[in-house]
């Protein structure tokens, strides 16, 4: 891709979503000087790698995905608690379900913090002491392990539910559902996200909110998006931080200032709170989530197909450390 000079338009990709929206709404204000443009989780990354786009809020599994990805600000979707944009929905007659998984992510949340997998110097010697001692720790006993709608897409989501599907459930139940065809004649969990969770929360019985499990196990808040380049891309302008802060305080304080004309409306035709969504999203990324971030890459990097090489991944996991300590620094 021909890097463009500084007089030229920036091309700037972000996610089809509610949880985008004020975000895109501060950006386009930079038009001309920004070219915005809307695209769902691949076709961003698709469109970033064939050089269409030179910068994306691409989903952070990316960042191990791709060795020509990296991020280019400390800027992205950080989602802290119950903000309904990842949910497994159950049924009626899963209620034990729901009980079991509350029980087990009260052990985990134990298991992490004996770790200190949130405040240790070293990420991947606390997230090995944290797995060691999950592999003490007896299961829940499940009548029967629930499946679980596998989603292997381009979502940082689809993987966050995978790994806390291993995590609560064990590595066989796991390994079992990877390798066998869904049966819908046994207890399934249907796993939606985004503009599909809002949308159809409504329609399920008991609902377990993703960022809200990470959030109860980790204490730290979920980064589903990074603001990303290829690594031959010139850095990005300061407007891209500045657009994205005020975003971030426009959303959280007036949030009117981004609630479209006609609101967006559930399966029960009921008006969607995007307001009560956007309170737990910031743009901003702080050390939290620069730690919180590199905990989510070292649990996926085993459930990846296509993953950065050994050496290449702990390169990276070095410079996401240095990233964390710079970014607490500047903010001390």
């Amino acid at each position: 891709m021909k890097i463009t000079s500084g007089t030229e338009p920036v091309s700037i990709g972000c996610q089809n979503s509610w949880s985008s929206h004020p975000l895109m709404m501060e950006l386009g204000k930079y038009a001309p000087r920004f070219v915005v443009s809307k695209d769902d989780c691949a076709g961003l990354y698709r469109k970033l790698d064939q050089g269409d786009l030179q910068y994306a809020f691409c989903s952070s599994i990316s960042l191990v995905r791709n060795a020509e990805f990296e991020m280019a600000l400390p800027v992205g979707i950080s989602v802290e608690g119950p903000s309904g944009l990842a949910i497994w929905g159950l049924g009626t007659a899963q209620s034990s379900i729901k009980e079991l998984i509350d029980q087990r992510v009260k052990v985990l949340r134990e298991v992490f913090r004996t770790a200190q997998v949130a405040k240790a110097s070293d990420v991947k010697i606390a997230l090995q002491n944290a797995i060691e001692l999950m592999s003490r720790i007896p299961l829940p006993k499940f009548e029967t392990v629930p499946q679980l709608r596998l989603s292997t897409g381009a979502s940082s989501w689809g993987t966050l539910s995978r790994i806390l599907y291993k995590l609560i459930f064990g590595c066989e139940a796991y390994d079992s559902l990877v390798r066998n065809p869904l049966d819908t004649s046994n207890p399934c969990i249907d796993f939606r996200v985004e503009n599909e969770a809002l949308q159809k929360r409504c329609s399920y019985s008991h609902l377990i909110d993703l960022s809200e499990l990470w959030f109860r196990i980790t204490e730290l808040p979920f980064v589903s998006s990074v603001l990303q380049k290829k690594r031959k891309t010139c850095a990005c302008r300061s407007q891209l931080s500045e657009a994205s802060e005020l975003a971030e305080m426009r959303m959280q304080i007036e949030p009117c200032n981004y609630l479209p004309d006609m609101l967006p409306r559930n399966c029960q035709q009921q008006q969607i709170d995007l307001g009560g969504v956007w309170k737990h999203l910031s743009y901003r990324l702080s050390p939290a989530d620069i730690r919180s971030l590199q905990i989510f890459l070292y649990l996926a990097k085993p459930l990846e197909k296509k993953c950065l090489a050994d050496q290449a991944f702990t390169l990276s996991m070095m410079r996401w450390q240095q990233k964390e300590s710079a970014l607490a620094s500047q903010l001390a």
